[in-house]
This record gives C-alpha cells, sequence and structure tokens, in this order.
C-alpha cells in the first residue's frame, strides 16, 4: 500500500514537472504551444523564455507565430517546394547546416583547463589591462577561455583538412 501511494505521488510529481505544453492558439486546427513559443524565442533571445513575458510581449509573440503559421501554409499550398530552383537552394542550405552542426559538435569537445587560463593570463598579463588598470583574472577568465576554445579548434580544424587533403585528389586550377 505505501509502496503504491509512493509510485503514484512520483508518477503526479513527474507529470507536473513534464506538463503538456499549453496551446496558445490554433491556426485552421494546428495548436500553436507554449514550446513552439519558446522555440521561437530561443532564436531571437537567447535564455528567454515564454514564461518570463509580460502579457503584451506573450500576445505580440503569439500574433508572430500566428501570422508565420498562415504563412507557412500559403507557402505549401503555393507548391514553391517543388521548383527546381527550391531543391537547389534547399540542398546547398541542407549542407551548409549539416557543416554547422559538425562544427558545433567539434567545438563542444574542446575543453579548456582552469590552468591554461591562469597560464595563459600571467603570459599575457601587459595586455590584460583596461585603461591603466589590470584587468583581475576572474574577469578575464571567461573570454580567455573562449579565445583558448577558438584557437584549439582552428588548430583542429588546420590538422583535420591537411588529414583529409591527403586522402583526398585536390586540383586546383586557377
Amino acid at each position: 500500500m505505501k509502496l503504491s501511494l509512493a509510485l503514484s505521488t512520483l508518477v503526479l510529481a513527474s507529470n507536473c514537472l513534464f506538463a503538456a505544453p499549453t496551446t496558445l492558439a490554433t491556426v485552421n486546427g494546428n495548436a500553436i504551444t507554449t514550446n513552439d513559443a519558446n522555440a521561437f524565442l530561443a532564436k531571437a533571445i537567447p535564455g528567454m523564455s515564454f514564461d518570463k513575458l509580460d502579457p503584451k510581449m506573450k500576445h505580440q509573440v503569439v500574433e508572430q507565430l500566428v501570422n508565420q503559421s498562415l504563412i507557412k501554409n500559403e507557402v505549401l499550398k503555393s507548391g514553391l517546394q517543388n521548383t527546381p530552383a527550391f531543391k537547389a537552394q534547399y540542398a546547398a542550405i541542407k549542407d551548409d547546416l549539416a557543416v554547422d552542426m559538425w562544427i558545433k559538435q567539434q567545438m563542444s569537445k574542446i575543453t579548456v583547463t582552469d590552468k591554461e587560463t591562469k597560464d595563459f593570463y600571467d603570459a599575457n598579463s601587459d595586455k590584460m589591462k583596461q585603461g591603466d588598470k589590470k584587468v583581475p583574472y576572474e574577469q578575464a577568465k571567461k573570454e580567455i577561455s573562449q579565445y583558448i576554445k577558438v584557437e584549439k579548434f582552428k588548430a583542429l580544424m588546420n590538422k583535420t583538412t591537411e588529414s583529409l587533403r591527403t586522402a583526398a585528389k585536390v586540383e586546383i586550377k586557377i
């Protein structure tokens, strides 16, 4: 009895935590939800969520999502996606998106240690100034870490492209 009560409490609690998204509007029977609003906001204002907006802003976001949905429906009806020009551009975008995602994956694998940032800070202490004052390490640490990460990424990409070029037949004709 106690176990089933504990399990049912856990199920109820998890249902509250992972509640279904709220429908904010419908367009021709298709729901626009809080998930859609949050995805829209993530692109426009990273870190912002629909729940944090004031009522006026929430209404504006929903109106924008309704308009986008209507335009998407009109584009689907037009048959634009079946044209050769669209298919060619879509293929290019799809490949570029895959490259962007691969680059983000590679970047996420790169780590920078506190020792690396501190060593960089110490080795470049003459450059760690804002005006006449030296910038404290803790204040500069994040930017130093990003800089080192980008430098490591460049080195990784150089090594990767060198390896790929060695394995490929490349002919430059200019």
